[in-house]
């Protein structure tokens, strides 16, 4: 078998490298009475899938290599790199895994950059990196400083919502051994926020169930309602507590010469509060005004005779 070309305007020979100093388009022609006979311009395929080889490696079908960056030193100055493959059409690029069945029908609603179809045991799409995957909306700036804050192996960004999910057993599920399953932050509105029509609107299970940490003079948690109690706390069920009597529990002892614990002056009616003295013992207090002419007001809630548990 001979070499393969050379030059531009040379026959091209299989199984051989063949070189060019100039660009080589193949274009389809409808030239049968019918039309066009097949559905593609170029097929590469081995012959009944499999091919021996001396070393434990399958076949790809196609390469395709861009430039790399090429700084010229004059004017021009640096040549940005080059794409691998260019593709354009209903969808960009279509790729199945083996064990997909073609889809016609679904490629045709697609119309996406990419479309990948997996199966159960294969992804669709697969992405590694840091980001693995990174995707903006038309309208976004790329921010590659972002992008690089940390290894994610998902990014998007949007001038509405980064990534949304939508399935019938949850629309965003996050998981980790260590840290936050999923994290929010914001600047200027609730890092996270969960909304339901028919159920509870952030439903929290663990040790504890849910957790709130107020920054600074913040509270740990807001709770309102507009006709109902604005915290349930669900009893558990027991036996009899026996019987009852009447009982002044002592209170903290609040003057002008003791003017009781350091309690924020600029505390909201309705917030709840306790207090561990150095011996460890724990009061219970309620703002029951705003601040107004003067700080906010506070009052100890009094409770019955301390026991110890049992359960």
């Amino acid at each position: 078998m001979g070499a393969g070309a050379d030059n531009a305007g040379d026959d091209m020979v299989v199984g051989r490298t063949n070189e060019s100093q100039q660009r080589t388009i193949l274009v389809a022609k409808g030239g049968d009475d019918s039309g066009y006979g097949e559905d593609f311009v170029l097929w590469v395929a081995i012959e009944d899938d499999k091919v021996l080889r001396d070393v434990p490696e399958g076949v790809d079908a196609i390469h395709a290599t861009g430039t790399v960056a090429l700084p010229t030193g004059g004017a021009i100055g640096t040549i940005p790199p080059g794409n691998g493959l260019v593709a354009t059409g209903a969808n960009g690029t279509v790729g199945y895994v083996h064990d997909a069945p073609r889809d016609k029908p679904q490629e045709q609603q697609a119309h996406a950059g990419v479309l990948g179809v997996g199966t159960a045991a294969s992804p669709g799409v697969f992405g590694r990196g840091a980001p693995g995957v990174v995707g903006y909306s038309q309208d976004a700036a790329r921010d590659t400083t972002w992008e690089a804050e940390d290894p994610s192996a998902v990014c998007g960004r949007a001038t509405g919502i980064g990534v949304r999910g939508k399935g019938d057993d949850g629309g965003v599920r996050g998981e980790s051994e260590n840290n936050f399953g999923v994290e929010g932050k914001s600047v200027l509105n609730s890092g996270v926020r969960g909304m339901s029509e028919q159920s509870t609107g952030v439903h929290g299970e663990g040790s504890p169930g849910v957790a709130g940490i107020g920054a600074e003079t913040g509270n740990g948690g807001v709770f309102e309602s507009e006709k109902g109690a604005q915290l349930r706390l669900l009893p558990r069920k027991t036996g009899h507590l026996g019987p009852s009597t009447p009982t002044t529990p002592d209170a903290v002892v609040v003057s002008e010469l003791r003017r009781g614990p350091g309690l924020p002056k600029y505390g909201r009616a309705g917030e709840l509060t306790t207090l561990e003295d150095p011996s460890g013992k724990c009061t219970l207090w309620f703002c029951v005004s705003d601040p107004g002419q003067g700080p906010a007001r506070w009052a100890q809630v009094l409770l019955g005779p301390a026991f110890d548990g049992r359960v």
